[in-house]
């Protein structure tokens, strides 16, 4: 790489932190930054019945495989919480919502086309991690690789 693209990429990496402040979006980056690491944040029964859909107003809707989990939850949901506050740094979640898997057909089409959530290749993120790698700071490269995998997984759903 050479010398004028590393100044370039330091000058990203010094408003970066700034303008994600600015914005709101390093406590959205945060509170976001568990769909990726879901699996390894929870049990893995739950990790396998359950996904995260999204954050509302520091409510984590999490879609359940059917009745019989989305009851068991309910009884964990604390312990959930906790778990999962424990890993934020700038935010916190506040409540859990579960919903069953949707229908296909009219109620997808009522709510409109939501997202899915569909991890990236794991080359391509490494890919990714060597670009910014000559960013000298960690939060702020850190923050930059959340971004772009959130960027990169949630994708509108295809009805």
């Amino acid at each position: 790489m050479t010398a004028k693209k590393r100044k370039k990429y330091a000058q990203v990496a010094d408003v970066l932190p700034e303008v994600t402040r600015h914005q709101g979006w390093d406590v959205k980056l945060d509170m976001h930054s568990i769909f990726p690491k879901w699996k390894n944040l929870v049990d893995p029964d739950i990790a396998s019945c359950s996904k995260p859909l999204k954050i509302v107003k520091d409510t984590l809707w999490l879609e359940v495989e059917n009745s019989t989990w989305m009851q068991q939850l309910q009884f964990e949901k604390l312990r959930i919480l906790e778990v999962i506050n424990a890993t934020l740094r700038l935010s916190r979640i506040r409540d859990i919502r579960f919903v069953l898997p949707r229908d296909s057909g009219e109620q997808a089409k009522k709510s409109g086309p939501g997202l899915s959530y569909v991890p990236p290749e794991t080359k391509e993120l490494e890919r990714f991690e060597q670009q910014v790698s000559i960013i000298e700071d960690e939060a702020c490269r850190e923050a930059l690789i959340r971004l772009w995998y959130l960027a990169k997984s949630c994708r509108p759903k295809k009805h």
